[in-house]
């Protein structure tokens, strides 16, 4: 910052400017250029300090509660010198007391430059910060006034549900608990939960969430244990950490996070906890690399810088290697669709016409339908929600928005893109079906997303009436999504532990560990038929066409089993290693014979994943970008992939463009094509590892990465693929040249 002699010169300077004066000689000129480009110049003000949403949430809360004080969250400058961080709530607590306000919670997490304040103060106080007045908006010490963070579960699908057909017994887990979830209170001896759940109690006890309002927590642990019981795909056979961090307050009759806590802070002591320890205990959970976060914060849509729930995220998982999934968020606002006039018009339409016109629609607003914070969290693995579950025909009188078959976004699920434009939702599962419902107002159709009891993913679920502990129900959204993620993160993990056991290497133990299962849950996404028709559906240029598809379903939705399941077209590779700044690593995989004069369809799937550190105070935040290149350096890969055109001449759209899969910390290629590999001078395909210092202050810092290949042919061919490259790839694993990485695991 300048001295307020400097400061009090330029805004003089800007005021010349503005009135029309002539630019002057000198030094004073060289502004004159500058303020060109400028809308305003002016100390940081009111204007500044009171966030944009303030204004109707204050509404909404005099509305609703008009008798109740008001809860608020000031994030305060954080200060280098720790006297004055020590001296800050202090002066919130004095700010206050001429308010007749009351401090709720107070904390510091310094790794990421957090210093806040959660406080009440009376509705008339909040009124005044409407019209950006009183002594808050004026606080030269308060960087930020905003809406309280709170997380509050949707009530779920009322209903009187099924009871599980299972039989209580011994459970059998082998292996230590790899995976922690970050929700809800679960039942802890219901049928399906009972004995493979591991419960640290860190800020929330039982006592503090009644059996009857464990929903959400109930409904995350039976996901991840069991995936969607509609599929009877069968439980993981290793236990599963819960920190809950929902409560569920006496006044109110659902799960949400403390209202007289701030949630960050309870995620910093839950993740702490388990890492290190904390008030004096051991860590709880040395073994965990994935953590299922399916919430966020419904006071705070994405709005180009990060928030500080997921600086938060990013800084916990570089420096503990962890992977967080993350939900997207549900957006459940109405939304104009103005392809019909009136209710019954939208319920008579042929269903294949009204799933156009609600895709295209939920594209036009997508403004108010942003992922929640901390979902741009860049280092995390966030998830969006598919219209499809295992449950039974659409009801009579409901309105289904899609078939569920398509693969598309179910109605809530929140899109992209994230932080400088990184592609978010990363990837999307199924999440549910929900259905539409519909209303006229000035003219216009509005319609919302509604759930039914008898449809969405099938889970265990809290009795309210406490007579059995073996009650199921139906739930969606991006959390059960991002659930599923995590239980396929779960199976993953074994197989990673397999391969680096192949290599007498201890997979938990590794740098790479948590970048490893990101690669491969991503590897084996793909747009597919989805892909297709949002392209066709959304207007614009092809860049833009394209950016709208990754806006809804990132790269698009995993399958598994083309990462773990043998096949003789196809092979798959794995390398991973730490990288500094301005270093290549350098791999040669042998080409397939069978990919030589061959014109069947090949396609070549690149996966790279790595973990960053982030620079929390400026704009450009990520740490550390690496990318894969071709033998010169840049992007163009190799001859015989120039895509696979289709009867139109144009060429098939498998993923986001190139350029934007640069901007996170996963990078996802999917390249086809017909053309003859004539020859193969070198005889094997290059790929590059490249690392850069996006800050100067992480040019000497270990990068995790994981690098996923996966070559492939259109059909089984007589030559196996696997067979093939395998036996020459680890013929090439003894004597190497320097800087050549062969850490390659097929």
């Amino acid at each position: 910052m300048p001295t307020i002699a400097g400061l009090q010169k330029i805004v003089s300077l800007w005021k010349r400017f503005s009135a029309g004066a002539a630019k002057p000689t000198g030094g004073e000129g060289e502004w004159w250029p500058l303020f060109g480009y400028l809308s305003d110049v002016r100390p940081w003000s009111a204007k500044d300090r009171v966030d944009p949403t303030t204004d109707r949430y204050v509404e909404r809360m005099a509305r609703d509660h008009p008798d109740r004080p008001v809860r608020l969250e000031l994030d305060l400058w954080f200060r280098a010198e720790p006297a004055l961080r020590a001296d800050a709530r202090t002066y919130v607590t004095e700010l206050l007391a001429v308010l007749g306000g009351q401090l709720l919670d107070f904390a510091t997490i310094e790794p990421i430059h957090y210093q806040a304040a959660l406080i009440e103060i009376p509705i008339a106080q909040a009124r005044m910060l409407q019209s950006l007045k009183g002594p808050i908006a004026d606080a030269d010490r308060v960087m930020k006034v905003r809406p309280q963070s709170l997380y509050r579960a949707d009530g779920g699908i009322e209903g009187d549900g099924v009871v599980a057909e299972v039989a209580e017994g011994p459970v059998a887990l082998s292996g230590p608990s790899v995976a922690a979830l970050l929700d809800g209170y679960p039942v802890d001896n219901h049928v399906l939960l009972a004995g493979r759940l591991d419960i640290q109690e860190v800020d929330i006890g039982a006592a503090m969430v009644p059996v009857a309002r464990r929903k959400h927590g109930t409904s995350m642990a039976s996901l991840i244990v069991h995936g969607d019981l509609g599929d009877d795909p069968g439980p993981i056979e290793r236990p599963l950490t819960v920190v809950p961090v929902l409560a569920s307050p006496q006044h109110l009759n659902v799960e949400c996070t403390p209202p007289d806590k701030l949630p960050i802070a309870m995620v910093y002591r839950a993740v702490t906890a388990l890492m290190e320890g904390i008030d004096g205990l051991p860590a709880q959970g040395e073994n965990i690399v994935i953590v299922n976060h399916s919430i966020c914060d419904r006071e705070a849509p994405f709005a180009q810088r990060p928030s500080y729930w997921a600086k938060l995220l990013d800084h916990l998982s570089y420096t503990y290697r962890l992977l967080f999934v993350v939900s997207a968020g549900n957006s459940n606002d109405p939304f104009i669709l103005d392809a019909y006039a009136d209710a019954q018009a939208f319920a008579d339409a042929d269903p294949i016409e009204r799933q156009v016109a609600v895709l295209r629609c939920v594209e036009k607003a997508k403004g108010r339908r942003i992922i929640l914070s901390p979902a741009e969290s860049m280092n995390s693995l966030t998830v969006g929600a598919i219209h499809g579950d295992g449950s039974g025909a659409c009801p009579n009188g409901m309105t289904e928005p899609y078939d569920p078959v398509s693969g598309v976004t179910n109605i809530t699920s929140s899109v992209g893109l994230g932080i400088n434009r990184a592609i978010k939702p990363d990837m999307v599962e199924t999440g549910g079906r929900q259905f539409v419902q519909s209303d006229v107002e000035d003219g216009l159709l509005s319609v919302w997303a509604i759930e039914h009891p008898d449809i969405g993913q099938l889970t265990a679920v809290p009795d309210p009436s406490g007579v059995t502990n073996g009650r199921l129900g139906f739930s969606t959204g991006t959390s059960n999504a991002a659930a599923l993620i995590t239980r396929a993160a779960i199976r993953l993990a074994d197989v990673a532990e397999d391969i680096f056991e192949e290599n007498d290497e201890v997979w938990a133990e590794s740098a790479t560990r948590a970048v490893v299962l990101k690669a491969l849950l991503a590897h084996g996404c793909g747009w597919g038929a989805t892909g297709e028709l949002l392209y066709s559906l959304y207007p614009g240029k092809w860049q833009r066409r394209r950016e709208a598809v990754s806006r809804t379903i990132g790269y698009g939705k995993p399958d598994h089993t083309r990462v773990v399941s043998a096949d003789g077209s196809r092979i798959t590779l794995l390398a991973d290693d730490v990288i500094n700044h301005d270093e290549l690593h350098e791999y040669r995989l042998p080409v397939p014979r069978a990919m030589i004069n061959n014109r069947e369809i090949r396609r070549v799937t690149m996966t790279l994943a790595w973990s960053s550190p982030i620079d929390p105070v400026t704009k450009r935040y990520r740490g550390v970008l690496v990318e894969v290149v071709d033998g010169d350096g840049k992007r163009k890969f190799w001859d015989g992939l120039d895509g696979v055109k289709g009867e139109d001449g144009s060429k098939k759209v498998t993923g986001p463009v190139v350029d934007a899969t640069r901007r996170g910390t996963l990078q996802h290629i999917v390249l086809e094509g017909k053309k003859l590999i004539r020859t193969a001078p070198t005889g094997d395909i290059f790929v590059g590892v490249q690392a850069r210092a996006d800050l100067v202050a992480f040019a000497n810092v270990d990068i995790p990465y994981a690098l996923a290949i996966t070559l492939e042919m259109g059909q089984p061919v007589r030559q196996d693929l696997f067979a093939d490259v395998a036996a020459r790839v680890r013929a090439k694993r003894v004597a190497v040249p320097t800087r050549v990485r062969t850490r390659v695991r097929g």
